[in-house]
């Protein structure tokens, strides 16, 4: 897409971010590993419901931590929104747990304890399992379902690849995905398959794109 027409990526305040976190909600209503992490038998809208609360917090911890959500606006709408980390050396899953213990309450009342024990599990698996050179970690991305294949994902994947050239020190960007369909839509973007990993039994793709200037 001609970089007139590509949608504008900017970063989104506090005061967007429980817009945001409801984008999220919907967006991920069927993802496999949010399945496994919400109690069972919910059904899409309590599921949504549940999946905007536990966005809340990761949004408000990502402020606290002083890191960037990214978001393509629709007028005044949110219509995509990313939550991206800088990661020089992988934090452990305990320290990362202990690091949230403020969001705990608002956490268990968006999972449930059980979710949240999953979550953790979850927690663990993953930043087991991330690149050990430091690199811009893609947590979450996400489009209002409604607006999708308006070329808001590619937007914000555009601009976290340009952000990465920009910087020496960085070998790329990271994500997993644990919907098959994802992996041949970021991998026509540039990213590539490094591995799998099976949190909670759930298969999810880990997928690199490398700095390449």
């Amino acid at each position: 897409m001609d970089s007139q027409q590509r949608p504008r990526v900017s970063i989104l305040f506090p005061d967007q971010y429980a817009l945001a976190a409801e984008v999220l909600g919907r967006a991920f209503v069927d993802d496999p590993l949010i399945k496994a992490i919400i109690p069972a038998g919910s059904d899409a809208q309590e599921r949504v419901r549940r999946m905007s609360g536990l966005f809340r917090v990761v949004l408000a911890g990502h402020r606290r931590d002083g890191q960037p959500v990214l978001g393509v606006m629709d007028g005044e709408r949110v219509a995509a929104a990313a939550v991206v980390e800088q990661i020089s050396r992988p934090v452990g899953a305990t320290a990362a747990a202990l690091h949230g213990l403020p969001q705990l309450p608002a956490l268990v009342r968006a999972t449930g304890w059980g979710g949240m024990i999953r979550g953790l599990s979850v927690l663990d698996t993953l930043t087991r399992n991330r690149p050990a050179q430091p690199h811009f970690y893609l947590n979450i991305l996400g489009v209002e379902p409604t607006l999708q294949r308006r070329h808001f994902g590619v937007a914000i994947l555009d601009f976290l690849r340009e952000q990465v050239t920009l910087r020496s020190d960085l070998a790329g960007v990271y994500l997993e995905t644990a919907t098959e369909a994802n992996v041949a839509y970021y991998s026509h973007v540039g990213y590539r398959v490094i591995g799998e990993i099976y949190p909670l039994g759930v298969r999810m793709w880990r997928m690199m794109q490398e700095r390449t200037a």
